[in-house]
């Protein structure tokens, strides 16, 4: 195997298939990435943690066609460092080396077989639809930051996606602490044959979402286990989690009689300035809210204390709610909206966050107790 690339179109690749490798395994395999190089001037590139699998490609110089599997980690940052605008790869078979040379810079890198890469299932014979990737995009982005870390087991570690109605489509997320989710309409996937409902795994929907950044076209199909994404240059599959996602509907209240409007371009820069005295174990903000005054407060007792008053239309009940002042952040930050709707029932209550100007997105957050 040789062939010759362009490092800039490499280092997109080598990027893109990162984190769809395994890092922590026993099998080294799963660390390594699939390359393939074929006479046309194709170059394909597979990784997989067994569970997410990611094939993408580009175009390269090839004299002699053949495939291997390298360390995806350590072959990005070679070809990082390299200052060298092309750089040639060639495979020494007896010696089971793949040889990266870039001007007078040369590396050897140790290789596995690319019989012994796991045969992943892109699960191709799924039927796919066109989607609207900006719909997409935005839903997952909307949803992504309330998905718990997979050790977090007390909550599922995936992103529900489910139909309220014929028209409508929900992307639900929550970590136990904090619910958020976005409505899209079904149109967006025209045609689209899924089942009741679906959870994608956190890594998924961090791979989807880094997939469609740069893509302006998009298909997607699925069935009970899997589910397939392709754009372009790339083919995404993963298997859905096998879990029971909770009840969320049951903890959002019907009727939240309270409510005030701010301006989110005076609400989040005094969430930032507050939360400078806030860490890991004093990490709330309390709403003090009053007649026409919402007063934000932290403290901590190694660092001192902090408040900022906005001005406001109220004149109801005086009530004080706290709550984690990174997840209230968070939650402005998902929202495309110049005013933030804030509601709730009282201070024991979940808080809702709202976007006026984002009407498919909602997000619930649970109080701290101070």
């Amino acid at each position: 195997m040789k062939f010759q690339v362009e490092k800039v179109n490499l280092v997109q690749i080598l990027q893109r298939i990162q984190s769809a490798t395994e890092k922590k395994t026993t099998m080294p395999i799963l660390s390594n990435c699939l390359i393939k190089a074929t006479m046309d001037g194709t170059l394909e590139f597979s990784a997989t943690d067994l569970e997410l699998s990611l094939w993408t490609r580009m175009s390269a110089q090839v004299e002699i066609e053949g495939k291997t599997t390298v360390s995806a980690k350590k072959l990005l940052e070679i070809v990082r460092e390299v200052p060298q605008t092309t750089i040639v790869f060639e495979m020494d078979a007896l010696r089971g080396r793949l040889l990266v040379k870039a001007g007078r810079s040369r590396f050897e890198l140790s290789t596995i077989p690319a019989e012994d890469f796991p045969n992943i299932d892109l699960y191709q014979d799924l039927p796919l639809t066109g989607c609207e990737v900006d719909v997409l995009r935005r839903a997952l982005q909307k949803t992504l930051y309330c998905i718990p870390m997979e050790e977090e087991s007390f909550a599922t570690p995936g992103l529900l996606w489910h139909a309220t109605d014929e028209n409508t489509l929900r992307f639900v997320s929550s970590d136990g602490h904090r619910l958020s989710y976005y409505e899209v309409p079904a149109s967006a996937f025209p045609g689209l044959q899924m089942p009741a409902e679906i959870i994608v795994p956190r890594k998924a929907v961090q791979e989807m979402h880094r997939l469609l950044e740069k893509e302006s076209e998009a298909s997607i199909g699925m069935d009970e286990r899997s589910l397939v994404l392709r754009t372009p240059g790339a083919f995404l599959s993963t298997l859905l989690l096998e879990a029971e996602f909770p009840e969320y509907a049951s903890i959002i209240p019907a009727e939240r009689p309270f409510s005030i409007s701010v301006p989110t371009e005076l609400l989040y820069p005094a969430l930032k300035r507050v939360a400078l005295v806030t860490d890991l174990s004093y990490r709330h903000v309390k709403f003090n809210i009053g007649k026409n005054s919402l007063e934000l407060e932290s403290g901590n007792p190694e660092l001192g204390n902090a408040n900022d008053v906005i001005d406001i239309e109220y004149d109801g009940e005086d009530v004080s709610i706290a709550f984690n002042v990174r997840y209230v952040m968070d939650t402005i930050s998902a929202m495309e909206s110049q005013t933030i709707r804030f509601e709730w029932v009282d201070d024991g209550h979940g808080g809702i966050f709202l976007g006026p100007d984002d009407p498919g997105y909602f997000s619930l957050i649970m109080p701290m107790v101070v």
